[in-house]
Parts: structure tokens; C-alpha cells; sequence
């Protein structure tokens, strides 16, 4: 992200204009990485025979180490080569000269060149990664050890931006209210250009995998800062690929709205031309004609207009489809036995909403937005049962599998039905709304 940020955001937030995109970014693990020694190959000058493939003229098979130390030392700093394993068979050990010291490692390949967690497409690649880790370490030990621990995340770049992006914002208020409790989906990620620590503003050094990823808002950090990283993941549509098969709070919160856009949309055209056809809901849709529609709203959800779609039962099992594929059901199963529960505390209906109110308080808010909008939906269409048949009964035998985890307990099945009636049938019921 640290490319992105403009100079106003930066100079400004914290109210002093003395502080200049160059005094903002700290470069000196940069400057040394600039100053760390370069790859030098120790070429071998005679015929190996049977030389592993993945290894070009570095490769100077079983030499003794006093031999391989002497090429090393001659070479000078930085200098690198391959010799054969004389304790193992197939193994083979990388040389290299740094800090007047010859340092040995043991070499794995398995299509890519490692020695630990990293992997290089080539050695001359994971040499040169490797002197500018030791460099570092050799000269900025105490400095990378305290960076993480000395930074203020109030004035990180991350949280700076955040607050920038909320003032610019244009578009009518904000959605999304709420986003400090969500961790980040750190992952492992290699940064073709010079990139930033969005946690302690320093220079991410290496070639490869020289930090981490958020894969929904794309804070990037040292792995180390990222550990002390706060919960308050704000994702970015532009992380978020998919419209299917995404959480809801990653989806709505990408999107800066209360319901995914493709849920509301199927909404509205079943209730635009839906809600008098006969069986609707209950007849089922061409699978591909709604994997085509799933697909288009995946890649390019602006190019959809479902009033294009003639056959309204193929909107209907798309609706009925995105809630499938949710990586969670709608209703998880821990928050279906607490409704369970709570459904089953009273035979009074005041008393029986009150207490599923209550208990819908612990479902995630996200979900309590998309519920309210189903139940409201098909309230309406129950209204229109005398056409489409399809009774308040016969749409929670439909839906309740969809909407609630029973998971495997024999009578908990039995349960949904009656749940999911008994709310279709009470509104005002869902908090947060």
C-alpha cells in the first residue's frame, strides 16, 4: 500500500507540515541493502560429470572444503559455489564467502532452489537475498529487533490512510461503522518493487517473500510487525475478487454496504416479476444458466442486468445458490442451538421473539442484515401464496437448510423448520435493524 498514499495525507494527519514524504518513510535498512555484497560465482573450470540439472557452472562437485574455501577467498566478498556432499548421496552444500568468515549450507530443490521457508527460482537469486539478510543482520541487529517494538501505530500508514479515506469519502455516509474487532489475512508475499512496512514505516528488505500480505486490505509488514498488528481489517473491493463464496463481513465490508450486491439484486427482481409465478422458489433453475450468471458477477458484477434473464426461476436459484456457497452458513451452527434454545424457552410469541432477539445478538451483524432482508423477502412472498402456492410452510422447508447449520444431531433438523416459520412470520424480530 505504501506506494499509494498521497503526500497531503501523509504531511497533514498528524497536523505538522514539517514532516515530508522523505522524513516520513524510513530508508536506512534501504540504504543498506543498497551496500550489501553482490553474487559473485565461483565458476568451476573442469567437466562434472552427472551434474544435477538444476545447477549451472557454480557447481563444482566433490571437492574437498579446504579447496572450496581457497576459490572462496580468492573471489572475495560475496563469492558463492556448489560442492557434492561427501556424508550424503544427492546432497550438495552452498559455499559462500561473507565477513571474512566461509559459511555452508545445506542446498534443497524441489523445482525451486531453498534452504529454509523461502523459495528462489534461482541460486544466484537466493545468494543475493541471503548476503543482504546477513548484511543486515551483521549491521542493523538492534535496529530491526527494535523497529517493531518502537513504532506508534497511531501513525502508521495503514491507520493514516484509513482516516484519510473515510474524510474523502463522497458518496453519502458510511456504511460501515465498526471494523476494530477484524484480523488481518496476513499470507506470505514477495514485492517486485522497494515496499514499506505499514506498521512501522521502515523498508522491507529482501528480494523475495520479504514480508507479509493482508489478502482483503492489503496491509503489508515485516512478519514481526504484523504480529502486533491491530484487529481492525477495513477490506478493499479490490481484494476482494469474488461475490460467491466470500464471508459476509470480508464482502460487505470490501463493498461498503449492508448486503451483498448480488443477494440484493436477485431480491428485487424476484419481487419486480417473481412473486406471482406458480412454484417459485420450489421449481428448479437451468444449473447453467446460474453458474454463467455466478461467473459474470465473479469477474464483472457491473456487466449483470438480471431483468435480462427471462427465465425468473433461474434468479430465484441464484439467490438460493449464494447462500449455499457461503463458506459459512448464514445462520452458523453454534448460533442455531442458541436459537434453538431460545425458541424453546416460552410457548408465548412476545415472550418467544424476545428471547431469539437476544439470542440473534451474538450472530455476526453482517449476517443479521442479510437475514432481515431474506425474512423480509419471503414475508413477501407468503403474501402471495394464493398464486404461487408457496405458503410461509412451504418456503421453511425450502430455505431452512440453506439458512441454518443443524449440523448432525438427529432432531436439530426437525427444529429448523419451525425456526425459520416461526421468524418469517414475526418481524422486528433481527437486531441491529
Amino acid at each position: 500500500m505504501s506506494e499509494f498514499y498521497p503526500r497531503s495525507v501523509i504531511s497533514n494527519e498528524f497536523g505538522d507540515d514539517t514532516i515530508s514524504v522523505d522524513g516520513y518513510w524510513k530508508h536506512n535498512l534501504l540504504v543498506l541493502q543498497e551496500k550489501a555484497p553482490k553474487p559473485i560465482c565461483v565458476p568451476c573450470k573442469k567437466f562434472i560429470a552427472n551434474k544435477p540439472e538444476q545447477y549451472g557452472n557454480e557447481y563444482h562437485g566433490l571437492i574437498e572444503r579446504k579447496e572450496a574455501e581457497k576459490l572462496l577467498r580468492e573471489s572475495g566478498e560475496g563469492s558463492y559455489l556448489v560442492r557434492a556432499s561427501k556424508r550424503s548421496a544427492n546432497a550438495n552444500t552452498l559455499c559462500i564467502f561473507f565477513d571474512n568468515q566461509v559459511l555452508h549450507y545445506m542446498l534443497y530443490y524441489d523445482g525451486n532452489h531453498y534452504l529454509g521457508e523461502k523459495r528462489f527460482e534461482t541460486l544466484e537469486l537466493m545468494v543475493a537475498d541471503g548476503l543482504i539478510s546477513m548484511f543486515l543482520e551483521k549491521n542493523a541487529s538492534e535496529y530491526i529487533r527494535k523497529m517493531a517494538e518502537e513504532a506508534v501505530y497511531e501513525h502508521s500508514p495503514y491507520l493514516i490512510y484509513q482516516r484519510a479515506a473515510n474524510n474523502i469519502l463522497s458518496d453519502g455516509p458510511v456504511v460501515v461503522d465498526d471494523f476494530t474487532n477484524r484480523p488481518h489475512n496476513f499470507s506470505s508475499f514477495t514485492f517486485k518493487m522497494p515496499h514499506y512496512c505499514d506498521y512501522c514505516r521502515n523498508f522491507m528488505w529482501g528480494l523475495v517473500q520479504q514480508g507479509v500480505k493482508c489478502n482483503d486490505c492489503g496491509f503489508a509488514a515485516h512478519k514481526k510487525c504484523s504480529e502486533r498488528a491491530y484487529h481492525d481489517c477495513r477490506p478493499e473491493a479490490k481484494y476482494v475478487k469474488r461475490m460467491f463464496a466470500v464471508d459476509l463481513t470480508t464482502l460487505c465490508l470490501a463493498h461498503n454496504v449492508s448486503i451483498a450486491p448480488v443477494f440484493k439484486q436477485c431480491i428485487e427482481e424476484v419481487e419486480r416479476r417473481g412473486l406471482h409465478i406458480e412454484g417459485i422458489y420450489r421449481v428448479s433453475a437451468s444449473h447453467e444458466q446460474m453458474d454463467r450468471l455466478r461467473k459474470q458477477y465473479d469477474t464483472n458484477p457491473n456487466s449483470v442486468n438480471l431483468s435480462e434473464v427471462d427465465d425468473i426461476h433461474t434468479v430465484a436459484g441464484l439467490l438460493k445458490l449464494y447462500l449455499r456457497l457461503l463458506p459459512q452458513q448464514l445462520v452458523p451452527f453454534s448460533n442455531f442451538q442458541m436459537l434453538c434454545d431460545a425458541y424453546s424457552m416460552s410457548q408465548n410469541p412476545s415472550e418467544r421473539a424476545l428471547h431469539i432477539k437476544k439470542a440473534l445478538t451474538k450472530l455476526e451483524k453482517w449476517n443479521c442484515y442479510t437475514l432481515d432482508a431474506l425474512l423480509n423477502h419471503l414475508r413477501k412472498v407468503a403474501e402471495y401464496s394464493n398464486k404461487n402456492k408457496m405458503n410461509v410452510a412451504n418456503i421453511a422447508t425450502i430455505f431452512a437448510p440453506t439458512v441454518f447449520c443443524a449440523g448432525t444431531i438427529p432432531s436439530l433438523p426437525q427444529h429448523q423448520h419451525l425456526l425459520l416459520d416461526f421468524l418469517i412470520k414475526t418481524p422486528g424480530v433481527i437486531p441491529y435493524v
